[in-house]
């Protein structure tokens, strides 16, 4: 019975001195600060007013003792407003998050980063009552001013990294290179073993939470701001890690071994077969390539022969008909050269096709006594190889018609592209300075071939034409995707 009573009354002892001696300490202080008086910078010279003073703190502890340091007391507290680290390498102490502590230390700053080193550590409250996280799309932007308090929010990894001294993550909080931001954890921490870093990717999303830290390199100065989560569970992957696809990725290409090791067995059944059906299909694919690289040299022979025909034609329409046909057959040929210059079979840079196009037929058309200005405003805009081709043919319709019929009675002329995009469309406009068109042509109803073509083309870009024409000018506009 006497044990028991002695078992009871100690602690209740030693609680009453703790509270005497924190009273004593505070009568001395004479002042509790929140975190973020501690850290305030009231005169504005850039450094902590309490630096290097001893002073008594008061603030919520947003993790528990022993988890950054297995060794010294390492916590960090935290108002609505600021935070801090607490650190000791000789005190004790029972903390877990959400304690509400009365620390009594001296203000230092260790790599540029204020923290509290602590001479007595006091729980107020054993009631947790954990910091409410600040998203971390708001930190990033500022993380100077989010230096020790809690933080949560997505970020994107960005890069792996691993070192002697720490493991960790390089996180992409938004689009801006500003908002990079490192996750740390250090060798010292209690369930570094426990992260289990190697799940993720680069390009996963992640939710994580941890304090705002910071470190200095001292040779280059260089400042780094990490998260230091505090458990394996503040790094969570939102959606499917790519790990997984990449496992899955795997399993298919050893389903497609299989696959394929049981269709070679087929295949060797009918291999005579197959192999002359393997040799014809190389010999279209060099074929189809050879075709591609003569069309522009064939086309060039059938201007050749157009012109033989145009010397011995001896009636003025026939040799107008060839010489427009010749005209058209020239502007294929650049077409052809000025797309497989590119290299590119997938998508071609339009207005940069558009531009080359555009002062080559200038250079075709325009006479020596002719100025005729050109203009382009056009966006960088790429485009599908199909669709380019079609689109270059309709340019060229109606450029040559503007040398043809809009400048031909003036020493001097203005001829504008726009190429502009707008969301999901592009506009497209051809216009000119000349007379305007005439008749029927001008509202797009005539039978000529010129009038069949621009309709057709417009039709197969699935275009929507509108056309203005008046004695100041011609305007075609063209929208599509």
């Amino acid at each position: 019975m006497k044990v028991s009573r002695i078992a009871i009354v100690l602690p209740v002892f030693l609680l009453v001195c703790n509270c005497t001696l924190l009273a004593q300490q505070i009568d001395e202080v004479e002042k509790i600060y929140s975190v973020s008086e501690a850290l305030a910078d009231l005169d504005g010279d850039g450094n902590i007013d309490l630096l290097n003073q001893t002073v008594i703190i008061s603030g919520r502890a947003s993790v528990d003792n022993l988890i950054f340091n297995e060794q010294r007391l390492s916590v960090y507290i935290q108002d609505d407003n600021a935070g801090i680290q607490v650190f000791s390498g000789t005190l004790k102490a029972d903390i877990s998050e959400g304690d509400s502590l009365v620390v009594k230390g001296t203000i230092e700053l260790y790599y540029d980063k204020p923290e509290i080193v602590a001479d007595t550590v006091y729980v107020v409250d054993d009631q947790p009552r954990v910091p409410t996280p600040k998203p971390l799309s708001q930190v990033a932007t500022n993380p100077e001013d989010y230096l020790g308090m809690l933080v949560q929010g997505r970020a994107v990894v960005s890069q792996k990294n691993a070192s002697s001294g720490y493991r960790g993550l390089t996180v992409s909080v938004s689009d801006s290179s500003e908002s990079i931001l490192e996750v740390y954890i250090s060798q010292s921490h209690r369930l570094k073993d426990e992260f289990n870093l190697e799940l993720l990717s680069i390009g996963d999303e992640i939710e994580v939470t941890g304090v705002m830290g910071k470190f200095v390199f001292q040779t280059s100065g260089t400042v780094v701001y990490h998260v230091m989560p505090r458990t394996p569970g503040d790094i969570k992957t939102l959606g499917f890690p790519r790990k997984y696809l990449s496992y899955l990725g795997w399993f298919g290409v050893f389903t497609l071994v299989l696959i394929f090791g049981w269709n070679f067995v087929l295949r060797r059944q009918v291999k005579s077969k197959t192999h002359d059906l393997s040799v014809a299909l190389e010999e279209k694919e060099i074929l189809m390539q050879e075709i591609h690289h003569r069309v522009k040299n064939n086309l060039a022979k059938i201007v050749a022969l157009l012109d033989l025909q145009i010397s011995v034609a001896d009636h003025p329409a026939v040799e107008k008909s060839l010489s427009n046909s010749k005209n058209r057959i020239n502007s294929m040929t650049l077409i052809h050269e000025k797309l497989y210059q590119t290299q590119e079979y997938q998508a071609v840079r339009l207005d940069t096709y558009l531009r080359d196009l555009v002062t080559t037929i200038h250079q075709t058309y325009t006479d020596e006594n002719q100025n005729v200005r050109l203009d382009f405003d056009m966006d960088e805009v790429s485009f599908s190889v199909d669709k380019t081709v079609v689109c270059g043919l309709l340019v060229n319709e109606l450029v040559i018609n503007a040398f043809k019929y809009a400048f031909t009675d003036n020493d001097e002329g203005h001829l504008s592209v726009l190429l502009k995009k707008e969301g999901e469309n592009l506009h497209l406009r051809i216009s000119d300075d000349g007379p305007g068109l005439p008749g029927e042509f001008g509202k797009i109803q005539g039978e000529g071939l010129g009038t069949i073509l621009i309709q057709n083309f417009a039709e197969q870009l699935d275009a929507e034409m509108q056309v203005h024409s008046d004695k100041s000018g011609t305007s075609f506009t063209f929208t599509f995707k």
